[in-house]
């Protein structure tokens, strides 16, 4: 007969934990291209030059307003090139640019179209 230890008995009163089954990890679901605020800004800053310049050109309020059109037509088809393929902070800025490019030229449309300066002589 060999020595046999102490076995290992728990003490009176215990209760051994339930058993939990091990919980899937939760996916978690990423942008593929993150949104930074400095690619934001360079869209900003670089929508607002073209959008100067464009005005600029411009000889009347019929020139402008045609071609702020054509001008939004342009960068709303870039900034859906950026948002698609590129940068989307870039194209988020240039998307927010175009929108507010495309209120004034409907602001300045109806202002000329209703006469609205006769308002205020």
């Amino acid at each position: 007969m060999t020595w046999d230890p102490a076995p290992n008995h728990q003490p009176a009163g215990y209760v051994p934990p339930p058993v939990q089954m091990p919980t899937p990890r939760r996916p978690r679901y990423r942008e593929s291209g993150e949104v930074r605020w400095w690619g934001v800004l360079i869209g900003v800053c670089v929508s607002l030059v073209y959008f100067v310049l464009v005005g600029l050109v411009s000889w009347s309020t019929a020139s402008l307003v045609s071609l702020f059109l054509v001008a939004i037509l342009i960068a709303g088809s870039a900034g859906a090139v950026l948002l698609t393929r590129g940068d989307r902070g870039m194209g988020v800025g240039v998307a927010a640019v175009t929108g507010a490019a495309l209120s004034v030229t409907m602001l300045v449309l109806a202002w000329d179209t209703f006469n609205v300066n006769q308002l205020f002589t």
